[in-house]
């Protein structure tokens, strides 16, 4: 759809800026006769055909009037550059000067009416005189080249025929020139001749063409540059848009040159080098773009002397002065002509009937665009007179380019649709997948958290173990020290901050008491106050008296108070845990902290009990057999003194008997 829209359009536009400029009235011995031409109703009218020429002669309105019988004309045609002329049998060379002298004659006009002449660039300035009146001047004409001053100046030049004021059945029209600075010379571009209201329609027409080339190109070129951003691998589309860059400085520096609008002092000399690069640097930029898209067709060593000539033939022209380069136009122009013949028919046509890829289409474009191009050098070479195409084939190739860009874009969407439902199809199912692993893994990792949560608990419960059963091991012979260490390092292994240590006192038979052993982070007045605890009082004597562990939250005001260097404070957590053996309570071990014991607390003071209970009972026992023995021998000992006493008493009676028995003399029974 693109290409049905876009493509009448610029073949339309071209034939409009064809038609623009079209005549065939020409002028014969230096005379054009517009007597049966109604010049308001007509387009612009193209001064062409022979002209009154004389060479090396700077002639104004007055040396017609006074001198009009000595002068010797040479009809010349125009538009041609005067290097192509002869005159007297002498082949005229690019440096010079000399004056054009057309006469118009036309009906008398019945009002007052505004003329015009359009004249494009003149090589290389000029003086212009219209029925004796000098109406502009571009550059300066001199004799020599020191007072010649070259300039460009594309404009609409307007002039008055006023019947009130005089005849206005002939119009004369004449050009000084002098050319010291370029190859070609005098007026080689075409000259329109109508009323001034045609001529700027027709201006402001050229210049809606212009623009909208201008614009076509400028967008295309932006687009392929920001394509070469975000695809760097693709460098075709970077040599595109240097072209496009190129072509619109051969639009605004080449036939109304719209670039002396913006810069109307640039200087004459680097005008003529851009537009003379950008018509000989095309050809290198093009070999490097279909260099690029079709390497399998395209020579690397033909691409190499292109582009080497090209860059040659670019420094030449920056390097030295329009007049010297201009000597080579034709060699550069033929490398133009040879260059462009092979990239099409050498390259794009063979690519297209090897059917690359977008091939086709690009060689039609490029055959359309060098085919305007032809006409554009032929045109600047004087061989015809007609208008510049290459900006209207340039535009044409580019949309045609734009088409096989989009074309593969929306192959490569499709491609990627396609490709995007199967990844979506087969991302649904790896989704799934993933989705059902990932279930399994996080439960199988809920696991494995879980199992080492309780593996790290149990290990910290192996730990306390494993340290109080040292602790039990190391002290086993001595009660008190036993009970001290097992207290403080069990109080400080879950945190706490307060503990105290119970065993029942047995001798009391009528009331039993559990008697405070050891404590930890007691007061003084703490300890008073806990040295003895009936078995049938408060927390710790139903604990006691149940057999059962009692962890409390909820800790009366006046239970207990905790104090250290910064104060005093009531603990949040309270555990009482029984000592016994067989369900026979003989101790309470009572702890209390700032923070709530956990689960993995209780459950290792729980067990730690049996433990304690177990090795505190054993070194309890063993203490008081040892009290028991102790106590034996020292009955012992009593027993054998009295018995050793006894003894020596009975001896000393059987002495005294024995004595008796002698002073008596007789035996005692």
């Amino acid at each position: 759809m693109k290409f049905r829209s876009l493509f009448p359009s610029i073949i339309v536009l071209i034939f409009i800026s064809i038609s623009v400029f079209s005549s065939n009235i020409q002028v014969e011995k230096g005379i054009l006769d517009l007597s049966i031409v109604d010049i308001e109703k007509s387009r612009s009218i193209k001064l062409q055909g022979d002209c009154e020429f004389y060479w090396n002669k700077l002639l104004e309105p007055k040396d017609f009037q006074t001198q009009n019988q000595n002068l010797e004309p040479a009809f010349v045609k125009i538009p041609k550059s005067w290097t192509t002329y002869t005159v007297k049998n002498t082949k005229l060379t690019n440096e010079g000067y000399a004056t054009y002298r057309i006469i118009i004659k036309k009906l008398p006009d019945t009002k007052r009416t505004i003329y015009g002449l359009k004249v494009s660039s003149v090589f290389s300035n000029y003086k212009l005189w219209v029925n004796g009146e000098l109406l502009n001047e571009t550059g300066k004409v001199g004799t020599l080249k020191n007072n010649s001053i070259p300039q460009f100046k594309y404009q609409d030049i307007a002039f008055i025929l006023d019947p009130e004021k005089g005849p206005t059945d002939k119009i004369e029209i004449i050009f000084q020139i002098s050319n010291f600075s370029h190859q070609r010379a005098g007026l080689q571009k075409p000259i329109f001749f109508g009323t001034f209201e045609n001529l700027k329609a027709d201006s402001r027409w050229m210049d809606i063409l212009n623009l909208i080339i201008i614009g076509i190109i400028l967008i295309i070129g932006i687009n392929h540059l920001n394509m070469y951003f975000f695809r760097r691998n693709d460098i075709s589309n970077l040599y595109f848009s240097i072209v496009c860059i190129v072509m619109i400085l051969r639009n605004i520096s080449t036939e109304d040159r719209i670039i002396t609008y913006i810069f109307p002092n640039i200087n004459w000399e680097l005008l003529v080098k851009l537009d003379n690069f950008s018509g000989f640097g095309t050809i290198p930029l093009f070999a490097l773009f279909f260099y690029s898209l079709f390497k399998d067709d395209f020579p690397k060593i033909i691409k190499d002397i292109l582009i080497g000539f090209g860059i040659f033939v670019t420094l030449l022209v920056f390097a030295t002065p329009a007049n010297f380069y201009g000597r080579f136009r034709t060699f550069f122009e033929l490398y133009i002509l040879i260059g462009g013949l092979y990239v099409t028919f050498g390259v794009l046509l063979v690519a297209a009937l090897r059917k690359r890829e977008t091939a086709l289409f690009t060689f039609i474009g490029m055959f359309i665009l060098y085919a305007t191009a032809i006409n554009d050098v032929l045109s600047s070479m004087g061989i015809i007179q007609t208008a510049y195409f290459a900006p209207y084939g340039l535009v044409t190739f580019m949309v045609i380019q734009s088409i096989t860009i989009t074309h593969k874009s929306a192959k490569a969407i499709n491609q990627n649709e396609h490709l995007s439902d199967q990844l979506k199809e087969e991302k649904e199912n790896l989704e799934k997948n993933i989705y059902e692993r990932t279930k399994e893994l996080q439960s199988q990792h809920e696991v494995l958290i879980l199992h080492q949560q309780k593996e790290k608990q149990q290990n910290w419960i192996n730990t306390g173990i494993a340290q109080i059963n040292d602790i039990l091991a190391d002290n086993k012979n001595d009660f008190t020290k036993l009970s001290d260490k097992v207290l403080s390092n069990l109080v400080k292994y879950i945190g706490a901050q307060f503990g105290v240590l119970y065993v029942l006192n047995q001798f009391d038979t009528k009331e039993p008491y559990l008697e405070l052993i050891s404590d930890f982070g007691c007061t003084k007045d703490v300890r008073e106050n806990k040295l003895k605890v009936y078995t049938n009082t408060g927390m710790l004597g139903a604990a006691f008296t149940e057999n059962r562990v009692m962890i409390i939250t909820d800790i009366p005001e006046n239970y207990i108070k905790i104090k250290s260097g910064l104060g005093e404070a009531k603990p949040k957590s309270l555990i009482i845990v029984p000592l016994s053996i067989e369900d026979n309570v003989f101790g309470m071990i009572e702890i209390a902290g700032f923070k709530a014991f956990t689960e993995i607390e209780t459950d290792f003071v729980k067990r730690i009990a049996l433990n304690i209970a177990s090795q505190l009972n054993n070194t309890r026992m063993n203490e008081r057999n040892l009290q028991l023995i102790e106590k034996y021998k020292e009955q012992e000992l009593i027993m054998s003194e009295k018995e050793e006493e006894m003894r020596q008493n009975f001896e000393e009676l059987r002495l005294m008997r024995e004595e008796y028995e002698k002073l008596t003399g007789t035996e005692m029974n």
